[in-house]
């Protein structure tokens, strides 16, 4: 029934938890405040927070970029103004390094690929989700990469479905399949577009058309 698969990159095929931290214990390491675990905690809760008023509309990109710093920097007693533009570029320099894979990401594509094509549709900025992507073998068994900085709009906004659909030239909306780990983002967006879903969860919600717990689940549904 399907022809496209439209996969999220983090915490579907990219591990972005790891990746975080990752950039951020180099990054905050050559702060004033320093690397610890709740501040690793509390800036993974801010950031969390900022993206989802992005996904609103409540915010821009360019805000949420500076924001999540200057609130950490705040929480913590120190002044966000005089450090968050500075941390802002070195995190996202930190962070377009790191091409952490998801278990099974490489071996289900590249399975899937021979039967249908496959594509990653992204929230984030173009410079760190492009360098990530190309320091995984994962460009070679996906046909183009969206990124919603490039497109305009952001997941859930079902123009930035749109777009992607007018991208790859079949308008035929049964044919799509949305692979994705946030239901605000990934599931809400495919559901609000008319599009069926596929949501990576432990998690039990009526939102998505299926639900697996693995990546490597989707064979039930495709075979």
């Amino acid at each position: 029934m399907y022809k496209y698969l439209l996969f999220d990159a983090d915490n579907t095929l990219l591990d972005f938890d790891l990746a975080e931290k990752q950039a951020l214990l180099e990054t905050m390491s050559l702060s004033p405040l320093g690397f610890t675990e709740e501040i690793h905690k509390r800036y993974h809760v801010i950031n969390d927070n900022e993206w989802k008023r992005l996904e609103r509309g409540e915010t821009t990109r360019d805000r949420l970029r500076i924001d999540r710093f200057s609130k950490l920097f705040d929480e913590f007693g120190l002044d966000g103004r005089l450090y968050c533009n500075e941390i802002a570029d070195m995190y996202t320099s930190k962070l377009s390094q790191q091409g952490c894979l998801l278990p099974f990401a490489v071996e289900v594509l590249e399975n899937l690929s021979k039967k249908y094509d496959c594509y990653i549709i992204t929230n984030g900025i173009t410079e760190v989700q492009r360098s990530r992507i190309s320091l995984t073998p994962l460009g070679n068994y996906i046909k183009h990469s969206f990124v919603s900085q490039e497109l305009g709009w952001a997941k859930p906004s079902p123009i930035f479905f749109e777009k992607v659909l007018e991208y790859i030239g079949d308008a035929d909306k049964k044919k799509y399949l949305v692979i994705g780990d946030s239901l605000t983002s990934d599931i809400k967006g495919a559901c609000d577009s008319g599009l069926d879903s596929v949501w990576i969860s432990s998690e039990s919600n009526p939102l998505p058309t299926y639900r697996i717990e693995r990546l490597q689940d989707l064979y039930s549904i495709l075979d």
